[in-house]
This record gives C-alpha cells, sequence and structure tokens, in this order.
C-alpha cells in the first residue's frame, strides 16, 4: 500500500506549522527610569513553542494483527518526526515501546526508554511487528500503566504519550490476568498519568478491523474470563487525552498517522506563567497571573513594574522566567527590566544666596541659586526668569534699567540691581529657576531677593499683582 505521508510532505507540515516565527517573549529588555512610588506598565507577548520545552516524547503503538498498515506509516516517518521536533525543542527526547494483549501475548514492552538518541528509538520503532491480538480490546490501559515508570522520562522535561491504536482497551486489566499487585482501570491508569504531568496525544486509527480506541470494550471482550464480567466504556481515548491535557484525534486513515502525531504535539495546550524575581524596592505584577494557549500561539500580558515609596536610588532589575507548564523554556522566555531608581531635585527646596541686597546703591550685584538633591546627586542650576513688584523705572528709584542681567558662563547666576523705590515697602526680585541632575529635571522653583525700603523698617513685601520682566 502506498503511504499518504512522505518524508518530504511531513517537513512541509513541520515547516507550516513553524511559521509563527521564533519563540520567546517581546521586548526581551526595558530600560526604565522611575521615582520611589511610581510604577508603570509594559504589555509583554510571549510566543510560545511550537512543541513543549524540554519534550521527553514516548511513541506508544498497538502492535497487533490488524495494525499493519499504521505501523509502516510511522516507521516509514519516524526519523523525521523526530528530527523535526529536534529542530524546534530545546533538548527533546524520544522513547518507544508497544502493546498487544493477554493471555496470547505481552501486555506492554518497553523497546526504547527515553534517550536522546534518535537512532536507537528509530531501531526500536522499525522492530514492531503486526501480530497476535484475540479479541478486539487490547491491553492499551496496562500499557499506559507499564510505560509511567518504565519510559524513564527525565524529572524536569514535558512529558509527551504519543498513543496510537485500532482499538479499544480492556477495563479491566485485572491482577490475576498481568501478575500486577492492583488491577489496572481507565480511572487508575488516568490517575496515573496526571499525577505524572504525562499528556497524553491518542490517535484513534481506522483499520477496517476494528472500531478505534474510543470503541466500547466490554461488549467485544471475551479472553478476560478471570477477570469478571467485563467492563469501560466507549471513549477511553477522549477522556484520557482530555485528563491529561493532551490531544486526541478519532477515525485515523492508517496512512495518516504520522501527520496526526506531528498536528497533536504541535496543538498541546501550554500555560504560561511569569515568575519575577526582582531587587529589592521593586516589584513586577502581571494581568492575568498565567495564560493557557494551544502550542505555538501567542499569550499577551500586561507588566506592571513598581517602585516602593521607600526604595532607595540607584539601579534595580526586575528578571521574569515565562514558565511553559511550570518548566523553564530557555533563555528566549527570560526578560529582564532594568530600572534607574531616582528622585528628582527639589525645586520647592530652592534657595537663593544673598536674599537680600543692601545698600541700595543702584549697582548689580551677582545672586546665586541652588536646588537640593534627595538623593545627593550632583544638580545643575538654571535660572529661568526674573520678575519683580515695581516698574523697571518709578518714582525715587534712581531712574536705571534694566534691573536684571545675565552672567555668563553661569546658569545659576544672575544680576539684579540693589534698588527700590523710595516710596514704597521695598522691591522683592522672584527669580525662577529649573534643576537637572542629569536623570530627572525640575521646572516650578521660585526664589526670592529682596531690596528692603530702610534697615529699620520692616523687610520688604512682594506685590503679587505687579510683575515686570527685570530684563526690561
Amino acid at each position: 500500500m502506498a503511504l499518504a505521508i512522505t518524508a518530504a510532505s511531513l517537513f512541509t507540515t513541520a515547516s507550516a506549522v513553524g511559521a509563527i516565527g521564533a519563540p520567546g517573549v517581546d521586548p526581551a529588555h526595558v530600560d526604565l527610569q522611575l521615582h520611589p512610588g511610581d510604577s508603570t506598565k509594559i504589555t509583554k507577548t510571549v510566543k510560545t513553542p511550537e512543541i513543549l520545552p524540554k519534550p521527553d516524547i514516548y511513541f506508544l503503538a498497538d502492535t497487533t494483527g490488524s495494525m499493519g498498515g499504521a505501523l509502516a506509516n510511522v516507521q516509514a516517518n519516524a526519523n523525521d518526526i523526530m528530527t523535526q521536533v529536534d529542530a524546534v525543542a530545546n533538548q527533546p527526547q524520544f522513547g518507544a515501546g508497544q502493546y498487544k494483549d493477554f493471555p496470547a501475548s505481552f501486555g506492554f514492552q518497553n523497546d526504547a526508554a527515553i534517550t536522546a538518541d534518535k537512532p536507537t528509538v528509530t531501531t526500536a520503532i522499525g522492530t514492531w511487528t503486526p501480530s497476535f491480538g484475540g479479541d478486539l480490546p487490547e491491553a492499551n490501559l496496562f500499557a499506559l500503566h507499564k510505560l509511567v515508570t518504565a519510559a524513564n522520562f527525565r524529572s524536569d522535561s514535558s512529558r509527551i504519550v504519543v498513543w496510537f491504536g485500532d482499538a479499544p482497551g480492556h477495563d479491566s486489566v485485572c491482577s490475576t490476568i498481568s501478575g500486577e499487585t492492583d488491577d489496572v482501570t481507565e480511572a487508575s491508569v488516568t490517575a496515573e498519568l496526571a499525577a505524572a504531568g504525562i499528556k497524553v496525544i491518542a490517535v484513534s486509527v481506522t483499520s477496517g478491523a476494528a472500531d478505534g480506541l474510543n470503541g466500547d470494550p466490554a461488549g467485544s471482550s471475551g479472553d478476560y474470563g478471570v477477570c469478571g464480567t467485563p467492563g469501560g466504556a466507549t471513549g477511553q481515548a477522549d477522556r484520557i487525552a482530555l485528563a491529561t491535557g493532551g490531544q486526541a484525534f478519532s477515525d485515523v486513515p492508517a496512512g495518516d498517522v504520522a501527520n496526526k502525531i506531528i498536528e497533536g504535539l504541535t496543538a498541546l495546550p501550554v500555560t504560561v506563567k511569569p515568575v519575577a524575581t526582582c531587587t529589592p524596592g521593586l516589584s513586577a505584577t502581571f494581568d492575568p497571573a498565567e495564560k493557557t494557549v494551544s502550542s505555538g500561539s501567542e499569550a499577551v500580558f500586561e507588566e506592571t513594574i513598581a517602585v516602593a515609596a521607600d526604595a532607595v536610588a540607584g539601579m534595580g532589575t526586575c528578571t521574569v522566567d515565562f514558565l511553559i507548564n511550570g518548566l523553564p523554556a530557555g533563555d528566549a522566555f527570560i526578560e529582564t527590566n532594568s530600572v534607574r531608581i531616582n528622585r528628582p531635585p527639589n525645586c520647592a527646596m530652592a534657595t537663593v544666596t544673598p536674599p537680600k541686597l543692601w545698600p541700595p546703591n543702584h549697582k548689580f550685584q551677582t545672586v546665586t541659586a541652588s536646588v537640593p538633591d534627595p538623593d545627593g546627586d550632583v544638580v545643575t542650576t538654571t535660572i529661568t526668569a526674573v520678575t519683580q513688584d515695581e516698574a523697571l523705572n518709578t518714582a525715587a528709584d534712581g531712574n536705571t534699567t534694566p534691573d536684571a542681567a545675565w552672567v555668563a558662563g553661569h546658569s545659576n547666576q544672575v544680576q539684579v540691581r540693589a534698588e527700590r523705590s523710595g516710596q514704597g515697602d521695598g522691591r522683592v526680585y522672584r527669580i525662577s529657576v529649573s534643576a537637572t541632575d542629569g536623570k530627572d529635571t525640575c521646572t516650578s522653583g521660585k526664589v526670592y531677593v529682596s531690596v528692603p525700603h530702610d534697615q529699620s523698617g520692616p523687610a520688604a513685601v512682594d506685590t503679587a499683582a505687579v510683575i515686570v520682566n527685570s530684563f526690561g
């Protein structure tokens, strides 16, 4: 029989899956500058891997007599399947096993435990021969039970069983016929698989000789008389796949099994969970806290980076590992936020020297403004404007103008005239300032320089209603 899938067509299938772009988090790095008590939001998009991270993929085949076409299809394409997985997954390993049925043959045979050596697995799959069988149900459940430990899955891997067959499994496989301590049932196997974190991709094959993995295991059972009344219900494969977070395919032609294996491996549900590690004073939270999508698709998060009100100035980081099904997926899924924590200069605390000019001799005097920085940073202060509460020329002020002049090369200094009207309460210069520490700027500073009417009277009082540009 001509196979429906060739190496070339399998590569086409896998390439189409890989067209979504390189997996990882975007953006992978963000530089921020925040003040204590501030926060900011960043949208993070995680492109999940087509294949789960660090996958251990175990091929489990029904090798009874009716499975010849399906076995030939997988044997012809096994190396290509593993090669394609190897191209898009990090640190994949593989294994293979088979089952037939009691009492005519074995219930499970572990042909290759999980290994990085693909030729070993290809060779093991190549030994599969369709034979035996007996009644319609097979030892499916027994095989799934045994491989939980026999497959030798790595402790930190994504564990996947690719199971294909054309008949349901005896339920139960009693201890009398299997030699196990306890009976094996669909319920017990499902619990074992779920507890071990094994996802099952079930491919129910149409062979013409059986009714698929989801068929009725009770109505067609005849070889397990020692186990009592046959049990179980239709839909075994669908239920097991669903309960383990896997995939199930029904009515698959024998020549299309390899394609369905690729399809299942590239469409498993993945839960993306960001886990942040931040330096003291920083925190990172996410909305949602985790998200489940199909492998190969995108999960979008809104990340909030927050700085504590009492955070110490300096550089901090928040490193986030976007775990895939609870496992690290590699450097592409790690993002870093570099945060410079800084408090700006405090323009509200600006000062000026000298704050009072005397005597009122109509001469320019240089005044110097300064702004403190709460972090002790070096500050550049700039005088941006000078106004006064008297006209440039008014009665009894000496008739000199303008009343302010810039000091070249000194942004924090200005010259103002020691002058006031003899008929008023004194003059007040309002000096506006801004300041920067090289990272942040404040712009709302204002300091005052007064020229009193005389030294014996009260200090000059700012007349807010009069605003005159001291530069003319």
